[in-house]
């Protein structure tokens, strides 16, 4: 037997692995692409989350801003009301109920 008889022999023998390679290379490709696609959504994805993360970083900030300012104005409007329920006293004023504070709890 010399070298091309062998080598006929060889590639007749590796014929069938050679065609299930050729078909997992094509499934691999296959899958790759779909990875792709999958990747390629991710990333837009990945972009939105992190645009609206930083709105949301943004509001939070401001409702914080919003947050100290009520009690802060809240604070004031109950030091007002005392000062006028004392005056109100001392004058024997009744106020009308559309002037007095609503309690917030």
């Amino acid at each position: 037997m010399n070298q091309d008889d062998f080598k006929k022999i060889l590639d007749k023998a590796l014929e069938p692995i050679k065609q299930k390679l050729d078909n997992h290379d094509e499934r691999f490709d296959s899958i790759s692409e779909r990875f792709d696609s999958i990747s390629e959504r991710f990333d837009s994805i990945s972009e939105k989350l992190d645009s609206h993360s930083a709105a949301l970083v943004n509001i939070e900030s401001k409702l914080d801003a919003y947050g100290d300012m009520y009690k802060i104005n809240n604070s004031n409007s109950k030091k007002l009301e005392k000062r006028v329920e004392t005056l109100e006293e001392n004058a024997g004023i009744t106020p009308p109920s559309e002037f007095t504070l609503a309690e917030v709890q």
